[in-house]
């Protein structure tokens, strides 16, 4: 949006695939052709037989020496798998509105469509007539000047010619189809000018939703697709924004076809976006005042707009006008075949007064007879290898982010693709919009162990145990069973594997994989299994496609005629001047041999730090142990407790530190179906409060309570009657939130 636009000077821009084009070949005419899928509008969604979709072809005539173009007309044809929807043939303003409508009919009006040679013809201008001119069969257009209604402030006339058509809803998934490109004509001081717009490639491809187990995120733009965060309000120009110019945020910036990248989209560094409008802090007066939102408490409201020289993420806006071109493209590289990704990303809208009616008046003026003040809403495509998937529909002003997204397969030998995602509105008075968290990430299995994460055994007794492996695809088939004789360090194939036969459960594909009995002796004491799994044999064989999630098994065998006696009562310890000291207290220590004092500094890997021999008393026993090691970071401790013939157990671990431990989240259960239980660990005692929202931001359930400096959990109960699906969990601790990703199973 720009409010005010005296001369349209753009250079060439084809978008990298050809599938749109923008023109200037005179500076003062530009024209643009996308489409929008009038059954996916309301929420977005890909391309799937028997959607509608609107085909808008934009040309706009700027206000320079009075110019005007004349014999303007535009002519398209319908592709065999599509059929048109009779009665659509209309020129909409750049809202989107309907300005002319017209019959099919050859000789009444200004447009017709001729159901035989599947064609159309659609006048443009105040002098368009139904007359047919043999000069190129098509009948004479009529003139266009830059004060013409429809107007952008009375500086440029912008007409959308547009038809309708269903993709035949007898056409498979993942079938390609072909929308031509059609083309404008017009006259420019006496020289015959035809604009033809490249076709576009569509891929029919079924909803398949968010998948319900993503993990991590591809680098899909820079610093992991946030745009990073810094304490200066604008940031550097980004490679991954083609076609747009980047600029600085100011009063009249960024303008049409232009770009910012800042933690604060004010013209001045404004932190209030409650301020009225129209005001100067606003970027024309009217733009919202907001921050990123990456790392947001809440996921829809996101991130207030940060103060100069304050820390802040960065988000990209846009201020796309009616150029119809890529927003956000870059090549991703190092997918695994045969595999699905969520591609997603949040969008915002944020200008709820951009608006330019008929008569160009502002959405501020108070002439405006517009319908709706926020004007052109954003409209966008995801694209893969120059192939459209996914729409997000119409994005509404109502100042709020959304997510966007959908699920993609790769190839069964597809290792990369060019990613863009495309502005599809045309028009200027609007579509203004910012974009953050790009995110192709990767969607893998749970991968359940049936029995607890050590199995005690007895001497020549049978072992059996099994994994369930969880997907919501039906792809992770191939699995194979691996071992560890070092703590997990290096895993070795134990030459067991297969491939599974998925059956749906509650929502989610399952098989089980069963490791072969065998009889268990001293010697397998200490091994770890585990099963790693891929969606083929390929990919199985490759440590970056190949998925296995913490869960593994130790067996612990020991000579059962033996029962190792010997109970705690307390263990804890304190720093003091950089050392540790550590006290237990145990009563009936009987057939126990001594204590080995372990340590770790992630509490999950230890190693032992010396030793106490054991008092074997049946009344109460102290014991006290220093550690001669300097502590300079947070620790943790725990016992091995060792009998006479060997075979040993362990206390619980406690954490300490000289200084404060950060907070962190260590675990958390997922999916869960009735709870949610998650472990933390925070720097001294204080409020923990616990959020779970929906996948729309609706806050669902929340808890708070006292928590204590160090390790500690939180659980949210009684979770039974949410509906499956996907879900954030946020847990805040001092204004620091972390938020995880959950699914809720049936």
């Amino acid at each position: 949006m720009k409010k005010i636009l005296p001369r349209i000077i753009f250079t060439l821009l084809l978008s990298f695939n050809g599938l749109f084009t923008i023109q200037t070949l005179y500076s003062q005419v530009q024209t643009g052709k996308s489409y929008v899928n009038i059954t996916k509008g309301a929420t977005g969604g890909t391309f799937e037989p028997g959607d509608t979709l609107e085909i808008r072809s934009a040309i706009a005539v700027g206000n320079f020496s009075a110019f005007s173009i004349t014999q303007v007309r535009y002519n398209d044809t319908i592709d065999n798998n599509f059929t048109y929807i009779p009665n659509t043939l209309k020129i909409l303003t750049n809202e989107g509105l309907t300005f002319r409508a017209f019959s099919d009919a050859a000789s009444d009006d200004q447009a017709m469509f001729n159901g035989v040679a599947k064609n159309l013809r659609i006048n443009l201008g105040s002098t368009a007539t139904n007359a047919i001119s043999t000069a190129n069969t098509a009948a004479t257009g009529g003139s266009i000047a830059y004060n013409n209604k429809p107007s952008f402030y009375g500086g440029v006339s912008i007409m959308v010619a547009s038809f309708r058509v269903k993709i035949n809803t007898g056409l498979s998934y993942n079938t390609m189809i072909t929308l031509p490109g059609g083309a404008f004509r017009y006259t420019n001081s006496g020289s015959p000018v035809t604009v033809n717009f490249a076709a576009s490639k569509i891929m029919l491809f079924q909803n398949l939703g968010s998948c319900s187990n993503y993990v991590g995120a591809n680098a899909v733009i820079e610093n992991n697709g946030t745009f990073g965060s810094g304490n200066t309000q604008n940031r550097s120009a980004s490679a991954i924004v083609p076609g747009y110019t980047y600029t600085n945020f100011s009063a009249g910036q960024p303008n049409d076809g232009a770009y910012g990248i800042a933690n604060n989209t004010s013209a001045t560094g404004a932190t209030n976006n409650g301020v009225a409008k129209p005001h100067t802090s606003r970027v024309f007066d009217i733009w919202d005042i907001i921050g990123d939102h990456t790392g947001a408490v809440s996921p829809t409201a996101g991130n207030t707009a940060k103060a100069p020289g304050t820390n802040g993420g960065y988000m990209a806006v846009v201020n796309a006008s009616y150029a119809t071109s890529p927003a956000i493209q870059q090549s991703v590289t190092n997918l695994c075949t045969n595999t699905y990704y969520d591609f997603s990303a949040w969008f915002r809208n944020i200008c709820s007064l951009c608006a330019c009616d008929s008569n160009g008046n502002g959405a501020t003026n108070g002439s405006f007879n517009g319908p709706y003040k926020p004007g052109v809403k954003p409209n966008l495509t995801f694209q893969l290898d120059g192939i459209d998937y996914y729409t997000t529909g119409d994005l509404p002003y109502n100042g709020l982010w959304a997510k966007k997204g959908f699920t993609y397969l790769t190839g069964a030998a597809q290792t990369s693709f060019a990613l863009t995602i495309r502005n599809n509105s045309p028009g200027g008075g609007g579509n203004d919009w910012a974009v953050d968290d790009v995110s192709l990430s990767t969607c893998e299995p749970n991968v359940d162990l049936n029995i607890t994460p050590v199995l005690l055994g007895c001497y020549g007794v049978q072992v059996d145990f099994n994994v369930k492996v969880k997907c919501y695809f039906p792809n992770y088939t191939y699995y194979k069973w691996q071992k560890s004789t070092n703590g997990g360090a290096t895993w070795v194939n134990t030459g067991v594997s297969g491939n599974g036969t998925p059956t749906l459960v509650s929502g989610q594909w399952e098989y089980t994989t069963t490791y072969p009995s065998f009889t268990a002796n001293q010697v397998d004491s200490g091994q770890l299994y585990r099963v790693v799994v891929a969606t083929s044999a390929a990919n199985l064989a490759s440590t970056a496609c190949a998925y296995s999630n913490s869960q593994s098994t130790m067996l612990k065998i020991i000579d059962c005629s033996i029962i190792l006696e010997v109970q705690l009562t307390s263990f804890n310890g304190q720093i003091i001047n950089k050392k540790t000291n550590l006290k237990w207290v145990s009563i009936t220590e009987n057939n126990f041999s001594h204590y080995e004092v372990e340590k770790s500094e992630d509490g999950k890997n230890f190693v032992k730090t010396g030793s106490v021999q054991a008092r074997n008393s049946n009344t109460i026993s102290s014991y006290d142990f220093s550690d001669v090691a300097d502590i300079t970071a947070p620790v943790y401790y725990r016992l091995k407790m060792i009998g006479n013939d060997g075979h040993f157990t362990y206390s619980n671990s406690i954490l300490l530190s000289n200084k404060n431990a950060p907070f962190s989240v260590n675990h958390y259960n997922n999916p869960f179906q009735n709870f949610i239980k998650v472990d933390y660990t925070i720097p001294n005692n204080g409020k923990i409060d616990c959020r779970l929202f929906d996948s729309h931001g609706k806050l669902m359930n929340e808890l708070t309570v006292r928590g204590r400096r160090g390790p500690g959990s939180i659980m949210l109960e009684s979770l039974n009657n949410l509906a499956s699906g996907i879900y954030t969990v946020t847990i805040i601790f001092e204004n620091v939130s972390i938020s995880k990703r959950v699914v809720k199973v049936n």
